[in-house]
């Protein structure tokens, strides 16, 4: 017996030293992440260039401009550490509450008025892609901003930045009595936007949008269409189409070398509908560089 209990008392020496071991390893403590999507209080100036500069209200909030918001956020390694979806239906959209370790991350915003797709790959930050899936742009406003969770409080001011540009159709004549819808076709957009570069992106693929009408703009001129353009960064054709209520094509009309840019506003002006047949009406194309809603939602947030 003599010589098994120091053998015994090395199992048990090696079994507390594991136990000690382990317990040197605890979780890391984390801290409370709290982002809070500010009012909108920004001047700005309508699309048309010949409309006077409006001040909007201190209470118009994010809810008037986005559907959802959209957070990610990547470690130091690249990695996504969690992932939040709002919809402006909930109580508390617009405050984003997490819980973080110490280090240096890289955070993704996103509002949109329509719906965003990630992409498959959006684990990895600088594999990651935001989508529109295969419909045109709505207003979206997005921001990447490095952050630093230390001990210790820290507040910081966010703007995020309008990644989409406008197209906007004005038909000069009326509008006949047999037209259902207008159509704008621009025929090189690009349907997603890197999260580690929104100012990188590839055109290839052709968007439509329609804009059905109603009796109230039956004869009407000066008709205004707008759409949100994603390619910011090269020409494309536009096709403006109009159809009847059997879908049956009235007329078209292909305007080509239509640039659109980040945040500005791109204007067509023309007639649509001949009162002569085969009569070619040209367009003009102005660009505008003011918005008519907020460029730089406001976004404090408090670690």
């Amino acid at each position: 017996m003599k010589k098994v209990l120091p053998a015994l008392a090395l199992v048990l020496a090696l079994f507390s030293s594991c136990t000690k071991s382990t317990q040197l390893d605890p979780e890391p403590k984390k801290y409370d992440v709290t982002f809070s999507v500010a009012d909108f209080a920004q001047s700005a100036s309508t699309l048309s260039t010949d409309h006077p500069k409006t001040t909007l209200a201190i209470g118009d909030t994010l809810k008037n401009y986005a559907d959802n918001l959209y957070y990610r956020i990547y470690n130091s390694a690249g990695v996504m550490v969690n992932s939040i979806d709002q919809a402006s239906t909930l109580a508390t959209f617009g405050t984003i509450s997490d819980k973080l370790p110490a280090g240096t991350y890289n955070v993704f915003f996103a509002a949109a008025k329509g719906t965003l797709y990630p992409s498959s790959a959006q684990s990895i930050f600088n594999n990651a892609v935001y989508s529109t899936g295969s419909t045109a742009w709505s207003e979206t406003f997005v921001k990447v901003l490095p952050i630093t969770i230390a001990t210790t409080a820290v507040t910081q001011a966010v703007k995020l930045d309008r990644v989409v540009g406008g197209l906007q159709v004005t038909l000069q004549d009326a509008i006949p009595s047999n037209a259902a819808k207008i159509s704008l076709v621009y025929q090189l957009e690009s349907t997603f936007l890197y999260m580690n570069n929104t100012n990188t992106i590839y055109p290839s693929n052709s968007i439509t949008k329609d804009f059905p009408l109603t009796t109230t703009d039956i004869g009407q001129k000066n008709k205004t269409f707008l759409m949100y353009i994603g390619n910011t960064v090269s020409t494309s054709s536009v096709i403006i189409r109009a159809y009847d209520s059997n879908n049956g094509l009235i007329v078209e009309k292909t305007i080509p070398n239509v640039r659109c840019y980040k945040n500005q506003k791109t204007s067509l002006t023309g007639s649509l509908f001949p009162s002569t047949p085969n009569t070619s009406l040209g367009f003009t194309v102005t660009v505008n560089p003011t918005w008519d809603t907020p460029t730089s939602p406001v976004i404090p947030f408090t670690i």
